[in-house]
């Protein structure tokens, strides 16, 4: 079973398989399941951390920019040396995504039926459906869906920046990360109090992410870097803490609800960061046994269904917490998260791929043309 499901040639036929992608993939997943669900339980929403490790929980919404990075990196890594078809690309996208999407949409609109409306359905299916001006309060079924807006509206630019990466080089990927700084604190000169909306939930924010990652994508295939394993995973190591650090100066200076002019930037930092973790992570998993890789990619190739169901099981369980700690509600949180939460998420989200992503990935082709001349 486990050979069957990292058999990545019978659901890609464009990218060559990478263990560690799936690694990072469910550690986005878990990373986020645990920020939901302590947050929830605990009743902790964005507040001042009290130590470095809660600080990584509560700022877990971090687990989404490298979710954003993984996907770029892997569309990159794939494709740099070849050209894209763009209605293939976009088939095999909607293959990808939607089934699930849809599943999840639907479960939504009937579970939260009060707060359905036309127009904000339309605006899920139209790359809009991403706060603050979305209309539609389709509640836990619906809390995540606003991610695959953004992620979409990368698909649809992703064949341009990567011909545009061809041809002019990585500096061309990284004046577009200046010139969208630039623009976020323009747009915080004007309207101050949205640079937290813009930056957060919108492609204006988080474009950046992807292009660290497409940026990651050019460095492994053009320059293969290599580290002994020691060193690899001191990398690794470093790569983390720098996270750490990042997410607990996010935390102490007013974490999400600030509206400072510093999240204008702040999209940048949280994917360099991030960025340099994966690339660490990448280099260092190249030493692990094939067996054991293949075990610790399990929660990743189920990560899409875990990350869109894993909330409303948070929901579901929020006032029934079956592990009790008198006087410690962090503590109860905390493992109310790990022994139920997280095993319940993974379980069900094995389920859903199996059944519903897995049967639509195979029916993808290749949108991958000859090599491009690369400049």
């Amino acid at each position: 079973m486990t050979a069957t499901w990292t058999d990545r040639s019978r659901v890609s036929r464009n990218v060559s398989y990478v263990p560690g992608v799936d690694h990072l993939r469910g550690m986005a997943a878990l990373l986020m399941v645990l920020y939901h669900g302590y947050q929830q339980l605990s009743g902790r929403v964005f507040v001042r951390a009290s130590n470095p490790f809660e600080a990584v929980l509560l700022e877990g919404h971090t687990a989404v920019a490298l979710f954003m990075v993984l996907s770029a990196f892997i569309f990159t890594y794939g494709a740099l040396d070849h050209g894209v078809q763009y209605r293939p690309f976009m088939r095999n996208r909607l293959l990808r995504i939607m089934p699930m999407y849809l599943l999840v949409v639907f479960l939504a609109m009937y579970t939260s039926p009060g707060g359905y409306s036309l127009s904000g359905i339309v605006q899920l299916f139209t790359l809009q459906g991403t706060p603050p001006i979305a209309t539609a309060d389709l509640g836990a079924f619906g809390a995540l869906l606003w991610t695959i807006s953004v992620e979409f509206a990368f698909y649809l630019v992703f064949p341009f920046l990567l011909r545009f990466l061809q041809q002019y080089g990585p500096r061309y990927l990284i004046a577009a990360v200046v010139m969208m700084n630039v623009l976020r604190l323009l747009s915080s000169a004007v309207h101050h109090e949205a640079i937290r909306d813009l930056a957060y939930w919108t492609i204006v924010g988080r474009i950046d992410q992807f292009l660290i990652g497409m940026l990651i994508g050019w460095v492994v295939v053009r320059h293969r870097p290599r580290l002994g394993a020691v060193w690899g995973w001191v990398a690794v190591a470093a790569a983390a803490l720098a996270v750490g650090v990042a997410l607990n100066v996010f935390n102490r200076n007013g974490s999400w609800y600030s509206t400072a002019r510093w999240k204008a930037i702040w999209p940048t930092a949280e994917g360099l960061v991030w960025g340099a973790f994966v690339l660490a992570y990448l280099i260092a998993s190249a030493h692990l046994p094939k067996r054991w890789a293949r075990w610790v990619a399990l929660p990743g190739i189920v990560s899409y269904s875990a990350y869109l169901l894993h909330y409303a099981i948070v929901t579901a369980l929020k006032g029934h917490e079956l592990i009790h700690v008198e006087g410690r509600p962090s503590v109860q949180a905390l493992l109310n998260t790990v022994v139920v939460i997280v095993p319940g998420t993974f379980a069900l989200a094995t389920m859903t791929y199996l059944v519903v992503e897995r049967p639509f990935m195979q029916m993808r082709h290749r949108y991958l043309t000859e090599p491009a001349a690369a400049d």
